[in-house]
C-alpha cells in the first residue's frame, strides 16, 4: 500500500539513547513503503546521554529525519506540541521513541481516512503497565468522564490526525498527559469526525520510563481543570 499523501512522525525523546536508533530506522522502513513522501520529527528534549548526539547523526544519513533541539528540558506535552507545529504532512501522528506502539500496525489505521479528522489508536492490552502507572491511567479516564462524558476509552496513547485540523485548534495545555486530550476535546466540539481503534501496546525494551510521576500528574490535572472551566462556560 502507498499513498501519495504526505506523513509526518514525531518523536519526543528525552534519554532514549537505548531506543531511538532502532525505532527511526524502524519508523523509516515502514513508512518508506507506505508513502511517496514522509518525515520524521525528533523533538530532542536537552537529553543528558547520548540521545542528541544519535539523534544528529540519524538526521545527517536520513533525508527524511529532522531535529528540533529544545534549549532546555520543556517536558513531553510542550515537544509535542512543538513537533505538531512543524509538520508538514497531511496525515500527522506522534509516537513514543521507546515505540508503544509497533509502527508496522499503521497500515491498519490508514483505511480510516479520508473519511475521519482523527483517529485515536486505544491500548488493547495494559499489562506490561505497573500498578501505578494502571492507577493513575484509572484515574485520569474516570475524571475525563466526570468531567466531559466523554465515550472515547484512551486519549493518552496515538493519534494520527489531519493537519488542517492542527492548525485550526490552539492548545493552551502543557503537561504531557492532557495536551492530546484538549485537541481532541475541542475537535469534537468543533464537529470533526473522529473515530477510535483498539491496537496493542508494547512495552519498552530498553531505557527507563519518564511518564506518570506525581508532578506530571499534578500539571496535567491542573490543565484538566482549567480547560473544564472553560469547557463549561461554552
Amino acid at each position: 500500500m502507498e499513498t501519495n499523501s504526505q506523513f509526518s512522525l514525531i518523536l519526543a525523546c528525552y534519554n532514549e539513547e537505548d531506543n531511538l536508533k532502532k525505532t527511526v530506522e524502524e519508523s523509516i522502513q515502514v513508512l518508506h513503503s507506505l508513502f511517496k513522501s514522509f518525515e520524521i520529527i525528533i523533538v530532542e528534549d536537552n537529553s543528558l546521554d547520548k540521545s542528541p548526539r544519535i539523534a544528529d547523526t540519524l538526521a545527517k544519513n536520513n533525508p527524511s529525519v529532522k531535529v528540533i533541539h529544545n534549549p532546555i528540558n520543556l517536558g513531553q506535552g510542550i515537544s509535542l506540541l512543538i513537533g505538531l507545529k512543524k509538520a508538514n504532512g497531511e496525515l500527522v501522528m506522534h509516537n513514543g521513541a521507546d515505540r508503544p506502539f509497533n509502527i508496522h500496525d499503521l497500515n491498519k489505521i490508514l483505511p480510516l481516512f479520508p473519511e475521519y479528522d482523527i483517529a485515536i489508536v486505544s491500548r488493547s492490552n495494559r499489562a506490561a503497565y505497573s500498578f501505578w502507572r494502571k492507577l493513575s491511567s484509572w484515574g485520569n479516564n474516570l475524571l475525563r468522564w466526570l468531567f466531559f462524558g466523554l465515550q472515547f476509552s484512551d486519549l493518552n496513547f496515538v493519534q494520527v490526525y489531519k493537519k488542517e485540523l492542527i492548525k485550526d485548534i490552539s492548545i493552551l495545555s502543557r503537561s504531557a498527559a492532557f495536551v492530546t486530550q484538549e485537541l481532541i476535546l475541542k475537535a469534537k466540539q468543533k464537529g470533526y469526525k473522529i473515530t477510535e481503534i483498539k491496537l496493542q501496546y508494547y512495552r519498552r525494551e530498553a531505557g527507563t520510563s519518564h511518564h506518570g510521576k506525581k508532578r506530571d500528574i499534578l500539571w496535567a490535572l491542573i490543565d484538566m481543570i482549567n480547560f473544564w472551566l472553560e469547557f463549561k462556560i461554552k
